[in-house]
């Protein structure tokens, strides 16, 4: 028994060793989430979430004790890979904490109004096919992970005042590419 150990160990030695002289990491140059402590201790203990609204926003990146949460349409992610972009001085940190359903499909980051999970006015196959969209993204992310779900309460205010869609380079436009996904 004692000698399976030690070739065992003696292999994974040999592999760690390979491994940094190769690629100077001890994983074979891999950093995605199955290396992440916070995703193994939430697939160990099952952690979802089911968060209020208020509850969320306390994943905002402020308190570094605490993950980095992103909703869209009702489900949350953690994002807390990329501090740098969802964290407090992060290019979308407006995103953090919240469910933003609505700026996800119109891209109109400079109306603060825009930051809602309110989808009312907006195209329902567009709407549909950008959410999904962007689920998939997040949960096929090697970073990021889906938590668990948000519980959206009913929105009483007026609708956002129409903005002109802005989608990300290369994002599929009607007029210009109508083969492009």
């Amino acid at each position: 028994m004692l000698d399976v150990v030690r070739i065992v160990g003696g292999l994974l030695l040999m592999n760690a060793f390979f491994s940094w002289w190769f690629t100077s990491t001890s994983t074979w140059g891999y950093d995605g989430k199955w290396i992440n402590t916070g995703y193994l201790q939430f697939r160990l203990t099952n952690g979802y979430v089911n968060l209020t609204q208020d509850e969320l926003s306390k994943y905002n990146g402020v308190n570094p004790k605490l993950p980095i949460y992103v909703g869209v349409n009702g489900s949350v992610y953690d994002v807390s890979a990329s501090p740098s972009i969802y964290g407090p001085s992060g290019m979308y940190a407006k995103l953090s904490g919240k469910d933003c359903a609505r700026i996800y499909i119109t891209g109109c980051f400079g109306k603060d109004d825009e930051y809602t999970h309110d989808l009312r006015g907006l195209d329902v196959e567009e709407a549909d096919n950008d959410i999904s969209s962007w689920q998939k993204f997040y949960e096929n992310h090697r970073k990021y992970w889906y938590v668990g779900q948000v519980q959206l309460q009913e929105v009483k205010t007026k609708i956002p005042e129409p903005c002109e869609h802005v989608k990300a380079p290369g994002y599929y436009d009607h007029k210009k590419s109508p083969n492009k996904h």
